[in-house]
């Protein structure tokens, strides 16, 4: 039974999908930002309510982006893992070709 099976390729296409995530991801919490801050100065104004769902919404956009923002992080591990791993490989293998 193996102790290791990695595709350095499938580690970096995935760093590079979760990058892209983050990317569509931050901005369609932009454009829905927008779109409540559009809401609550012109289609839903109250002395309180309004006000403060566009508090809370922009308390969470703000917490969602800092969460979404880890997965760049995750990527550069995965990123760090394969260049890591492959690099290894090939050490082991010119020791033994010495």
């Amino acid at each position: 039974m193996a102790n290791i099976d990695v595709s350095y390729q499938e580690m970096r296409d995935a760093a590079t999908r979760l990058t892209a995530g983050q990317d569509e991801i931050t901005t369609r919490l932009g454009e829905l930002r927008s779109f409540i801050e559009q809401l609550v100065s012109s289609g839903f104004v109250t002395d309180q309510a309004s006000v403060a769902f566009g508090e809370s919404y922009r308390q969470f956009t703000q917490g969602a982006t800092d969460t979404v923002a880890a997965l760049t992080s995750l990527g550069e591990y995965l990123r760090a893992a394969a260049a890591t791993l492959e690099d290894a490989d090939a050490q082991l293998a010119a020791g033994l070709r010495r």
